[in-house]
């Protein structure tokens, strides 16, 4: 005997929106809500050499403390189990807003 299940359309959006949730987006999501809750980009001067460059770093906005993309992409890499690049990539995606709703990169990046 088939029975049918009548739902609504805001049902069927969320269950649509939680069939193509992947690992991928789930840790995309993760890590850059991490990102905007406690940093936020800035741009510093540094010297290096005897010049000046115009360098982006992150200010943590709890401490107001500063850090280069390195200490940044470090930070992160041993707080998250994936891999570097894709780590790389989504502080890049962050830094230039180019993360969607949906939560995927603007470059294909595997998880590991």
């Amino acid at each position: 005997m088939k029975k049918k299940l009548i739902i609504t359309e805001t049902q069927l959006k969320n269950l649509k929106k939680l069939i193509t949730e992947t690992a991928h987006s789930r840790m995309v999501k993760k890590i850059s809500e991490e990102l905007n809750q406690i940093y936020k980009v800035v741009n510093n001067v540094v010297r290096e050499g005897g010049d000046y460059h115009s360098t982006i770093m992150f200010e943590n906005q709890i401490d107001g403390e500063s850090i280069s993309a390195k200490d940044l992409f470090e930070y992160l890499k041993h707080k998250h189990v994936v891999g570097e690049e894709f780590i790389k990539q989504v502080i890049k995606d962050w830094v230039d807003g180019r993360i969607t709703d949906d939560y995927r990169l603007s470059k294909n990046t595997p998880l590991m």
